[in-house]
């Protein structure tokens, strides 16, 4: 057994459901309409780092590396996420998450899985405060849980054709 009762194979599968997570998670975001469920879309992408921070726990402790990204400082998150797009909720929990984006960006190009896991880690705190932040400015301005449902419909749907 590597870490916390988990054998090689099984922490192995840990970062790859994770990782596929991770992905979906970015996908809702590029593939977003101009707004019904933004505040979902970023709860999604905060459960998805808490899960590649908890595999790459994992994946450290067993003694295994994180394979370099090469060039990722200087990437993009999608453009919903982006500053200057628009995006709702207070600047400084927005300063917050992309100081954590550039911090993951940085951890990404090394090899260090505690590193990275730190960087998720962080990514997946600010991005629910995030969160809560938008929803709570959502129901201050009357849209509900029906908008975010409505688009967790949408997204699956599109997933399954």
């Amino acid at each position: 057994m590597a870490s916390g009762g988990l054998d090689r194979d099984e922490i192995m599968r840990a970062v790859r459901d994770a990782g596929e997570e991770w992905a979906g998670a970015m996908r809702a975001h590029k593939l977003a309409p101009p707004d019904p469920g933004f505040a979902s879309r970023i709860r999604q992408l905060a459960e998805a780092a808490a899960r590649e921070q908890a595999a790459w726990e994992h994946a450290h402790d067993a003694g295994l590396m994180w394979r370099p990204v090469p060039g990722a400082e200087t990437a993009q998150p999608p453009y919903e996420l982006r500053p200057g797009t628009g995006r709702r909720g207070p600047e400084d929990l927005w300063a917050r998450f992309d100081q954590a984006v550039a911090a993951l960006n940085r951890a990404i190009t090394g090899s260090d899985a505690a590193a990275v896991a730190d960087a998720f880690g962080e990514l997946s705190q600010s991005a629910a405060t995030l969160a809560e932040a938008v929803e709570r400015e959502d129901r201050s301005r009357g849209l509900g849980d029906d908008d975010a449902q409505e688009h967790e419909r949408r997204v699956r749907s599109r997933g399954a054709a």
